[in-house]
């Protein structure tokens, strides 16, 4: 071991140790109203219902909060997420539906960023899309239960905010 690194070793371990320093850089969000981005997501999960256009019945849920990992200063950094489904329509209404959507996000401004099968065994059809402003992601999922023992097929959607600090109270 050369003289510089048998010198270099102790030195990064106390830091590691002692003062729990570390390589891997924290990521910063911006500050934002936890109440204030629930409620926007829920807006935007609002305007993709009505992008959809189906006629069939929504789950009503209220969007929560998840912590962003990675985000300094930790525990305090979250992001809203409202999950939903389209329900009780015939599994055709459903897929003519989702395939809609490969048009109606890109006319409103969202940019598709995935559009396929996901990796489960099902292959579930997804899109996913990030708003015009970047503030908020969608995620759809085209689930098709008709060979199960449940038959009801669903479009499962979930809106996710962008990360955000909590403002101090």
């Amino acid at each position: 071991m050369t003289k510089r690194l048998a010198l270099a070793v102790p030195a990064l371990l106390a830091c590691a140790l002692l003062t729990g320093c570390s390589t891997v850089e924290k990521k910063t969000a911006e500050v934002g109203g936890t109440a204030k981005m629930q409620e926007e997501t829920e807006k935007t999960s609002s305007r993709i219902f009505e992008m959809i256009g189906a006629k069939g019945k929504a789950t009503r849920n209220r969007a929560s909060l998840m912590e962003c990992p990675g985000y300094e200063p930790e525990g305090k950094v979250h992001q809203a997420r409202h999950p939903w489904s389209v329900y009780d329509l015939p599994f055709e209404e459903l897929e003519k539906a989702y395939a809609g959507m490969r048009t109606a996000l890109p006319k409103n401004g969202w940019k598709i960023t995935s559009d396929g099968p996901d990796k489960s065994k099902a292959k579930t059809p997804t899109i996913v899309a990030n708003s015009p402003d970047g503030e908020f992601s969608v995620k759809l999922r085209l689930m098709d239960n008709r060979k199960d023992e449940d038959p009801t097929s669903v479009l499962v959607v979930t809106v996710v905010s962008r990360c955000f600090e909590d403002a101090p109270s």
